[in-house]
């Protein structure tokens, strides 16, 4: 099974690539994970979405290959971050990479709240007509982020672990 990985932002010091990390370091050994480069992907442009460079290719590709999708987003200004957006307008042009794919939307945050306002918008977006992405139900916000993952991605909290694998478990399942 092939799960791949969107850590919603570009910044090498990301809370949500640590999330990222935490699940290829404990599911690798149970399904097959590929972290999305999401900074490869260039601007948006209606002019050469015919003929896309071959970031989009390869991203089209990566989602086709995949058996689900999970997309770890950070919050910026109560919404998802611009790069995840410009992905997600690449997505929904010519071949709609994301057409059926099951979606598993979670993200973490230094707030209190966790990413609760992004996913909100994200899960909006991902089941638009042009993206046609089907969202996985369980949704996890993890709050103060920076205070329960290292740079690695060890969870120094058990009980965000806990329920980051039984979200992962049940994702798994449903993917059958």
């Amino acid at each position: 099974m092939n799960i791949l990985i969107v850590a919603g932002s570009i910044s090498e010091q990301s809370n949500n690539k640590k999330i990222a990390r935490w699940f290829e370091k404990n599911y690798n050994d149970k399904v097959d994970i590929v972290q999305f480069p999401l900074a490869s992907i260039p601007m948006y442009n209606m002019d050469i979405e015919n003929d896309p460079p071959a970031e989009i290719v390869e991203m089209r590709r990566l989602f086709r290959e995949a058996d689900g999708v999970v997309m770890i987003t950070p919050e910026y200004n109560s919404f998802i971050p611009g790069v995840l957006k410009n992905m997600l307008d690449w997505a929904s042009r010519g071949e709609i990479a994301l057409k059926n794919k099951l979606v598993f939307v979670l993200g973490g945050s230094t707030g209190r709240f966790g990413t609760l306002l992004a996913q909100t918008g994200l899960k909006v977006l991902l089941q638009t007509v042009g993206v046609g992405a089907r969202v996985f139900s369980r949704q996890i916000q993890v709050d103060r982020v920076h205070e329960k993952f290292t740079d690695d991605g060890d969870c120094l909290d058990a009980s965000t672990e806990k329920y980051l694998k039984r979200g992962m478990d049940e994702f798994i399942a449903a993917l059958g």
